[in-house]
């Protein structure tokens, strides 16, 4: 009998990719997700929903009751504060794991972030074993999560930290498309940058693979295709993908520190965070976010069967028929 499942954030990119997986895989899924949250992208799908309260241990342990695996998966990327930052993503993954004593729980798989990890100080990619040297709020969050749950999970528990995730229903890549169907395609600084991708189907992939799979198990796991980008070559093969002439802009850093600076000011107004922000202008400088699946590859014979090219062209498809573009 299949295993029940339990997803924090299911309503989100990768949420709701993850229990569209686990659906097909026959595993019977409950979604957690907020009173208030936008469940359109689990309309129709045959899961049970839990509306459970992040910050109280008790409402997040009657949601645990019954179920015998957790992935936590919601987080929030953007946020107004450090402070807020740490609330979400720290405190939260700390009252899940007091949730999860006394259940039925028999794992936890956690969905980090290559931010956690920092940036490379050069052209090389960062494996598991490496000091870990977040330069955001956000990374720096996630890390301290990271630690709660290698300290206070009462279950097995894997970390996954994947690097930037693109695929069909993203909002984040979404604007570089937005901007090449313009014609324009920005670029930070003038130094050339390296990166590492992940097509969100292959991410989702090794995802399970951590469920299913006791080797797994107390183990951290980066997540990408393998290859190496420039962020050059993410542009030309986007522009390839789309058919489209564009012209590259250069933006000095210190314009794009201005940009933030005034999104800065705008969000107490709006209450809002922007997508360009100081923290994410500390993580656009940095000249090499790379890191190594060799231990994925080996310890679970994890293999991305997505090329850069096959992942865009896909979700430009999906942008397009679903009217973004």
């Amino acid at each position: 009998m299949k295993k029940k499942v339990l997803v924090t954030g299911a309503n989100g990119f990768v949420g709701s990719n993850l229990v569209r997986a686990l659906l097909k895989e026959r595993y019977e899924v409950t979604c957690l997700v907020r009173k208030t949250s936008n469940l359109e992208t689990l309309e129709g799908l045959p899961v049970t929903f839990a509306n459970s309260d992040y910050h109280s241990v008790s409402s997040l342990h009657e949601a645990c009751k019954g179920q015998d695996i957790i992935f936590h998966i919601a987080a929030k990327v953007r946020e107004i504060s450090q402070k807020r930052y740490f609330d979400a993503n720290v405190a939260v993954t700390s009252n899940l794991m007091k949730a999860i004593h006394g259940s039925s729980v028999e794992k936890c798989v956690f969905l980090s972030t290559q931010a956690a990890a920092g940036p490379c100080s050069h052209k090389y990619s960062k494996t598991e074993d490496d000091v870990s040297n977040p330069v955001s709020y956000y990374g720096k969050s996630k890390l301290e999560a990271e630690k709660v749950i290698k300290n206070e999970c009462p279950v097995p528990w894997v970390i996954v930290r994947p690097s930037s995730v693109y695929g069909p229903g993203d909002k984040d890549f979404f604007k570089y498309f937005e901007l090449i169907e313009k014609g324009i395609a920005p670029l930070a600084g003038f130094k050339k940058k390296y990166i590492s991708l992940i097509f969100t189907e292959d991410l989702i992939d090794l995802l399970i693979k951590c469920m299913e799979k006791d080797v797994a198990n107390d183990q951290v796991f980066f997540a990408s295709d393998g290859a190496v980008y420039s962020f050059d070559d993410f542009i030309d093969t986007l522009t390839e993908v789309m058919k489209k002439k564009v012209v590259k802009v250069r933006v000095p850093i210190f314009l794009s520190y201005t940009g933030a600076f005034f999104n800065e000011c705008r969000k107490f107004f709006t209450g809002k965070q922007a997508i360009l922000n100081i923290q994410k202008v500390k993580e656009a400088r940095q000249l090499y976010w790379l890191c190594s699946i060799d231990k994925a590859k080996k310890t679970l014979q994890f293999q991305p069967k997505t090329t850069l090219e096959e992942g865009l062209e896909k979700t430009y498809i999906w942008y397009k028929e679903h009217g973004w573009l």
